[in-house]
């Protein structure tokens, strides 16, 4: 009989990369082991592992980084229920706004945290304008981003959940409401009431007490930010 697989992802539970692994991880169904990790006390799992960065996935011993890099491994290692759509061009697409949501929109959101003067300033703007364009970019009938069945769209963006209050509270900023971006707000609603996705994230309360302890740090101890 074969034996099962051994899976653990190493994270930081603020982590917006980790969240979205941690969802296409319970979207396959596939049983693992979160280990949270506390930097900058690397545990001799994580320097052995990638001492660089998390989320880590170990998979059998075998160690995969970089967020969605991570998701392409799942999707390739657990390929059903796929997180890819079956043509070409709507797979080119989920990429897509993977990417742009990885390296765009929570990017952006990240330095409302982590800068200040000029650099935060951009950052409340461009954030604003990113949640308007990934409206856009939704599908038009939903619930999910390119329609129907999750994607690896969705699953970049699930971050936004716990999120949303911080990015907010951190920027002072409001984001568009449902009658500007109603695609933005319908897909929020069923994200919300999926177990695996909440299943995935902090709650909001609490993130956005560790985000505002964070700044305070930041600003006292690196006021140019990081």
């Amino acid at each position: 009989m074969e034996s099962p697989d051994e899976v653990k992802l190493l994270l930081i539970r603020p982590s917006p990369f980790a969240m979205s692994c941690a969802l296409a991880l319970r979207e396959k169904g596939v049983q693992f082991q979160e280990v949270e990790e506390n930097f900058p006390n690397k545990s001799e799992l994580i320097l052995r592992s990638n001492p660089v960065q998390v989320p880590v996935l170990l998979h059998n011993g075998k160690a995969v980084s970089q967020s969605l890099v991570i998701c392409e491994y799942i999707e390739e290692a657990w390929p059903t229920p796929p997180l890819l759509p079956d043509s070409p061009y709507h797979k080119a697409l989920a990429r897509f706004w993977a990417d742009y949501i990885n390296k765009k929109f929570i990017e952006t959101g990240l330095k409302l945290m982590k800068k200040f003067g000029e650099e935060h300033e951009t950052a409340r703007k461009e954030i604003v304008k990113q949640f308007v364009t990934l409206d856009r970019a939704m599908s038009a009938e939903g619930p999910f981003f390119l329609g129907e069945k999750m994607s690896l769209a969705d699953v970049a963006l699930v971050p936004l959940l716990p999120w949303m209050t911080s990015f907010e509270v951190l920027g002072d900023l409001k984001f568009p409401d449902a009658q500007e971006c109603g695609r933005m707000h319908r897909w929020l609603a069923p994200m919300r009431a999926n177990s695996n996705a909440v299943a995935s994230v902090p709650g909001s309360d609490w993130l956005l007490q560790y985000t505002t302890n964070l700044r305070r740090w930041v600003s006292q101890n690196l006021p140019k930010g990081i």
